[in-house]
Formats: structure tokens, sequence, C-alpha cells
């Protein structure tokens, strides 16, 4: 039992000496520095989830266009006026024109 104290001890001593084991803390201001930027981190995920993008309003939609004035209801054409003065179709698609 005294001989593997003895050893422990040994051990001990010669991981002290080694400067691999024996790193110094970092300094104050990098210290300071991670703490501000996993604070940044936490303000930028808060920032982005709030800032949600809008959905697009449609201004003008039918369920009937006049093209599928008999098209049944469960699958409408939507037409969406555009802000720039162009309609957005959704739905059916005009292949003959």
């Amino acid at each position: 039992m005294a001989q593997e104290a003895e050893q422990t001890r040994e051990l001990q001593r010669q991981t002290d000496r080694d400067p691999r084991f024996n790193v110094p803390p970092p300094s104050t201001w990098k210290r300071v520095a991670l703490l501000l930027f996993v604070g940044f981190l936490f303000w930028l995920s808060f920032y982005v989830k709030v800032s949600k993008p809008e959905k697009p309003k449609i201004v003008h939609a039918s369920r009937y266009s006049k093209e599928y004035k008999f098209r049944p209801a469960a699958s409408p054409v939507i037409t969406e006026r555009l802000k720039d003065g162009r309609v957005r179709l959704r739905g059916a698609q005009h292949h003959g024109l």
C-alpha cells in the first residue's frame, strides 16, 4: 500500500513538472470577448426569430376563372394581382395560350 502511494506521489511530481499539464488560464480580455460573443449570438437568434417574413397578400382571389367556369371547387384557380400589375395564377395553368 505504501509503495502505491509513493508511486502516485512520484507520478504527481512528474506531471507538475511537465508544462503540457500546466496550461496557463486564458487572459481576462479573451474571457470577456468570449462572453460578449456568446451574448451577441443569443441576441442574434432572438432577433432573427422575431423578424419573420410576411406572407404575400392576395389582392384578388376568385374560386373560378373565366376559362374554367365549371371547374370543381376542390381545386380552385387562384388569381393574384401583384404590386407591379402582373397577374399570378395558382392552380390550373393556361396551356392553350
